[in-house]
């Protein structure tokens, strides 16, 4: 059942996760590492300010039998069987009271005509918890209203807003604060969360519900910085863990024999910190878990050995080079999709210079001393500088512009795009998150797009064909129609990218995204 009151078959899509374990969503709600939950997101925060400006154009939609009313744009509801109650000069809503500046004694305050509205199943007439009463009345503006705790609602209310049976509550989908009025089957089939106390999606925080843990200070600024240090102790399935009990058996065993547990603790835990904090800046709008970055720390200590006991092996440059092998093919398997690569990079970083600094080491004499004194002193400079300037960039100059830094996490190695993202939005009808890549002619980059899937089958697998052969760009084949918008996240457009969109767009309905 849809807000339409009728009955549609819709399609829900979401990538299968093979460490097999939980959704991506469901990791965000237990502590994965997901940027957009750390720190306000100006992306993310430029949409929801978009689609709270749409909303304040909404209305009641009110059927004419009485069926049912749902808030939406005067363009989604029906003129030949509904009615969409908007307030305007010529027909205004309830009066106000303002306070007027210019005028003298007790009665300071003037009536105005609300002109923001109507709302379904919400009127400031109609609520006693909080109540509209002058000075703190309900401003006229329906994006700054709050959620009406002790309504006084009835069927037997003068205002056809009030009186009908509302179908459609906010809900919240995907992971990037996407919110829509809809109904409790349509957000339950999509895995969203529905709010049945709200009326507005301007009276729900999304980014909330998604991120779960402890709630915002602030509901406008997601501010869970724990979330670099209890990602480590997650993973995402079965898969995932083994590999973890394994690195964990076979090399920090040992490692915590030698060092003591103290010192294997601190460099772990830093290294895994220090690791997701640098794939929160490069990569944050993917959801990562489990100690990537702790066990590339776990590695750079093998090195750190064979750097302290070098001249007591008998070939320290074959021991050198094999670990050298190692973590070249880690680094290699790490360009695949769904292995972050930064986490391990600045993992193996921090693990180099806090192993080198609190490992015990053997000296060769007062200069061999003297000289790994001064070493152990500048590593721990270095390391503390590093993770300022690695908070510097997360908080204070965020990057969100960088065409080249998902080469190095995920190189694309294949003509045809098929990378899918880990997380999956879903609107009115199935939204579908993939990057497409134009080929053969294109070269550049990926272009991340959001697709909109309809129905009607043939013509857009006709389509489909045509622009697979011409210009190397694979679509999914389903409907026959569908709205190409630039993902939130965003990309920068080719000029190739940018021929196959203007190339196309008269046989598929283009809404830009921004």
């Amino acid at each position: 059942m849809v807000t339409t009151l009728t009955l549609q078959q819709v399609d829900f899509y979401e990538p299968d996760n093979f460490w097999i374990g939980p959704r991506a969503a469901d990791l965000v709600h237990l502590g994965a590492k997901f940027t957009p939950c750390m720190r306000k997101d100006r992306r993310i925060h430029d949409s929801i300010a978009k689609d709270r400006r749409k909303e304040r154009t909404t209305a009641c939609c009110i059927r004419n039998d009485r069926s049912g009313c749902v808030q939406t744009s005067r363009d989604k509801c029906s003129e030949v069987i509904s009615t969409w109650r908007k307030w305007n000069v010529s027909q205004p809503g309830p009066p106000r009271w303002v306070a007027d500046p210019s005028a003298v004694g007790s009665d300071r305050s003037v009536t105005q005509r609300r002109l923001s509205g109507s709302v379904c199943g919400q009127d400031p007439r109609y609520c006693e918890e909080p109540a509209s009463v002058f000075p703190y009345e309900w401003p006229d503006d329906i994006t700054r209203w709050p959620v009406c705790r002790r309504p006084q609602w009835s069927r037997k209310a003068p205002d056809a807003h009030m009186s009908c049976e509302v179908v459609g509550r906010p809900c919240c989908i995907g992971v990037y604060g996407e919110c829509h009025i809809t109904t409790r089957d349509y957000c339950d089939f999509v895995r969203g969360f529905f709010h049945e106390e709200a009326a507005l999606c301007s009276q729900v925080s999304c980014l909330n519900d998604v991120c779960g843990m402890i709630p915002f200070h602030n509901p406008e600024v997601p501010d869970q910085f724990y979330r670099l240090w209890t990602s480590l102790f997650l993973h995402a399935g079965i898969f995932h863990l083994t590999i973890t009990v394994i690195v964990q058996l076979f090399v920090m065993r040992d490692l915590e024999k030698l060092a003591g547990p103290v010192r294997t603790a601190i460099i772990y835990i830093s290294s895994g910190v220090a690791g997701n904090l640098a794939s929160a800046i490069f990569v944050p709008y993917r959801a990562e878990v489990g100690p990537a970055g702790s066990q590339f720390g776990l590695l750079a200590c093998l090195f750190v050995e064979v750097i302290h006991c070098w001249q007591m092996l008998k070939r320290p440059s074959s021991a050198f080079l094999k670990l050298v092998a190692v973590a070249v093919a880690l680094f290699t398997i790490g360009l695949l999709p769904w292995v972050d690569n930064y986490a391990h990079l600045f993992g193996f970083i921090f693990g180099f210079l806090l192993a080198y600094a609190l490992l015990p080491f053997v000296s060769f004499g007062s200069y061999d001393r003297t000289t790994k004194v001064v070493l152990i002193c500048l590593c721990l400079v270095v390391a503390v500088a590093l993770f300022l300037g690695l908070v510097v960039l997360f908080y204070v100059h965020p990057i969100y512009e960088c065409s080249f830094c998902h080469y190095f996490n995920c190189l694309p190695i294949t003509r045809a795009p098929f990378y899918f993202l880990l997380d999956l939005d879903s609107g009115d009808a199935t939204l579908l998150t993939l990057a497409l890549r134009c080929g053969r002619r294109g070269g550049g980059g990926r272009l991340a797009q959001r697709v909109f899937l309809s129905s009607r089958f043939a013509h857009m697998l006709a389509i489909h064909f045509l622009l697979a052969m011409r210009y190397g760009v694979t679509l999914l084949p389903f409907g026959s129609w569908m709205a190409i918008r630039p993902f939130t996240p965003g990309c920068a457009i080719s000029r190739l990218q940018k021929t196959c969109y203007d190339r196309f767009k008269y046989y598929f309905q283009f809404s830009p995204f921004f």
